[in-house]
């Protein structure tokens, strides 16, 4: 039974009309700010104030408009879009800890009889894998790889209007006007915020500034048989982009943010510092090669930072990580390698059907892998290292993490150096009871070369 993807604004902040119109008058009115919001309640013409402002082509007032949006029933297709949205702030349910096989997945509505049957097929087909290694002592975090991205997710998403009616419009004009589960997601959308905000803006209906889509959804990227990744061969990192002279950088914006210190700059009390806005001066850009579809979500949930993604649309359907947990179970393996094997095979029949080929972005396995491009500050790098190099992180961003630290220590080993999980960093563990317990030895992996 197919379902319809669902986005609800289940909270809000109130008065969205009255405290917008009080952010486009606060420049140009007298009064404090209290006392303009108390008489923009009373005053009819908000309204027309917030279109007049909108039409001038101002919009930062709207960022004060805030919603909690909860999706269900959405494909993880639909999921990546979304989180892809640097100013937003998202919680999705883990496919680390939670067991996906009674989820299900979405079928397009406009597929019918044979096509239908074919789409169905395939998805079962990895489905029943996906429950068949979990059997088989598979941990969740790699039986997912044979899950398809039509796979039911959830998830909640904290936005302001301006990002919003930017979102949309990249749905209905831009690059998502292809994907019928999108579109479907931001007519719902729109039709909510507007009754909560009638003030909530409708951008142009022209290409968004995500470009031109593709109507068709994509095609198969496929070669003639299956290709294995192993971990080894994944993951690896070029540091593309790196400060000629960090340190200097690092002494210049110290001397600008602490200008009567008593204190000589110390790159170590620097990396222990709770504010350390200096770091923020250092950027660095990441080349990272052949990560998995779900170790990408892992990587882009850190949100300062500027990370580049090729379209799920453009995924090489035949290449596979193969992880050391399935390899370490022959019967795991056969599962693994048997349904991959059926599904590459699916895949060149769904290729030529035209009916099929524009939801090949349903096709792609949370297993198929990717290149992608993050550029990212060294405060922001601090926090990504302390929980991605740690033991309880999932291990493929964990080995993209310590690459990352290996790079970045060759660069410039007087600062990164100091750089690692929260046991090296803090000389703790934050973990409680879900700690790896080898705090001792993990420490003394990160003090020494890596």
């Amino acid at each position: 039974m197919n379902v319809q993807p669902h986005a609800e604004i289940i909270s809000y902040n109130i008065h969205c009309n009255e405290v917008c119109a009080s952010a486009a008058r606060i420049s140009t009115t007298q009064g404090d700010a209290n006392e303009i919001f108390e008489k923009a309640k009373e005053n009819p013409k908000n309204l027309d104030l917030i279109r007049k402002v909108l039409n001038s082509g101002h919009k930062s007032f709207l960022e004060h408009a805030v919603f909690t949006i909860a999706f269900w029933n959405i494909s993880a297709f639909v999921e990546q879009y979304f989180i892809e949205c640097r100013l937003a702030s998202f919680t999705v349910k883990s496919r680390r800890y939670v067991d996906f096989s009674k989820f299900g997945y979405h079928i397009p509505p406009e597929l019918e009889g044979a096509a239908l049957e074919e789409y169905r097929r395939y998805m079962d087909r990895l489905f029943s894998a996906y429950g068949a290694l979990l059997d088989a002592g598979v941990p969740r975090e790699d039986a997912r790889f044979v899950l398809p991205y039509s796979f039911h997710s959830n998830f909640y998403c904290t936005i302001n209007a301006r990002e919003l009616a930017h979102v949309i419009s990249s749905i209905r004009h831009g690059r998502g006007r292809g994907v019928p589960e999108l579109r479907c997601l931001a007519e719902q959308l729109l039709s909510q915020a507007r009754d909560i905000f009638p003030g909530f803006p409708l951008e142009p209906d022209a290409p968004g500034p995500d470009g031109q889509a593709d109507p068709d959804g994509g095609c198969f990227v496929l070669e003639p048989e299956p290709r294995w990744v192993h971990p080894g061969e994944a993951g690896s990192v070029q540091l593309v982009s790196a400060p000629s002279a960090p340190l200097d950088l690092l002494r210049a914006a110290h001397r600008i943010s602490a200008p009567h210190a008593a204190q000589p700059f110390d790159a170590a009390r620097l990396v222990e510092a709770e504010r350390a806005r200096e770091l923020e001066q250092l950027t660095y850009s990441f080349l990272i090669s052949d990560v998995t579809l779900s170790g990408i979500t892992h990587l882009v949930r850190h949100r300062m930072q500027s990370i580049l993604l090729p379209p799920i649309q453009s995924v090489n359907h035949s290449r596979y990580i193969a992880p050391a947990s399935i390899q370490a179970l022959p019967e795991a393996w056969d599962i693994y390698a048997s349904a991959l094997g059926a599904a590459h095979g699916m895949l060149r029949e769904a290729a030529d059907s035209p009916s099929l080929r524009k939801y090949g972005y349903y096709y792609a396995l949370s297993g198929n892998l990717m290149d992608v491009m993050t550029t990212i500050n060294a405060r922001e790098l601090r926090l990504f290292l302390q929980l991605r190099t740690c033991n309880r992180a999932q291990w493929e961003v964990r080995e993209v993490a310590v690459s990352m630290l290996r790079r970045l220590r060759e660069h410039c080993p007087e600062l990164y150096g100091r750089f690692g999980p929260s046991c090296y960093l803090l000389g703790r563990c934050p973990e409680g009871k879900l700690t790896c317990g080898n705090m001792t030895e993990v420490a003394a992996r990160f003090k020494g070369d890596l």
